[in-house]
């Protein structure tokens, strides 16, 4: 199962990488995007770090109609945005973490308009900074779950002696 998210903003407005980054390492968190570009636009996906979990998420580039064709309760809000980036994943904790802190980035340095197509809804930055906590309890509940390789109980060979 994947899940979409879409921003909307003029491309003009795209912060780079590092503005990026500092945007959310400002609210608190390890974050970085893994990757020498400083374009976002230039990538087809990101491989992000939050707080040492590193994951990957495609990203698409697009015009508004790309998306609004298909999702038409979302035209109204538009006025003059002129890119769209989605932000497409599956069921990874990290990369919905992640995906909300760059969607908060966009709109504090880019004003973007942020939705999740799944459910039909609009997202305000109060939303997304609400949602980031509940994502990283996740994370850390797979990660106690998870036994590192090196730490797993070795199986034992029992030999039979006459």
């Amino acid at each position: 199962m994947s899940m979409t998210q879409v921003a909307f903003l003029r491309k003009a407005h795209i912060p780079t990488k590092t503005q990026i980054e500092e945007t959310i390492q400002g609210l608190g968190y390890d974050f970085k995007i893994l990757g020498d570009s400083e374009n976002i636009t230039e990538l087809h996906g990101l491989s992000c770090s939050i707080n040492g979990h590193v994951t990957f998420f495609e990203t698409y580039f697009d015009q508004p109609t790309e998306i609004t064709n298909d999702w038409n309760w979302i035209k109204p809000d538009l006025t003059n945005q002129d890119s769209a980036i989605s932000f497409v994943w599956g069921v990874d904790f990290a990369a919905g973490a992640c995906i909300g802190l760059i969607s908060i980035a966009l709109i504090d340095k880019g004003q973007a308009l942020i939705y999740y197509l799944d459910d039909e809804m609009k997202y305000s930055r109060e939303m997304l900074v609400a949602d980031t906590p509940q994502f990283m309890s996740e994370i850390e509940k797979q990660k106690k779950n998870t036994i590192p390789s090196s730490t797993e109980p070795k199986p034992t060979k029992i030999v039979e002696t006459d």
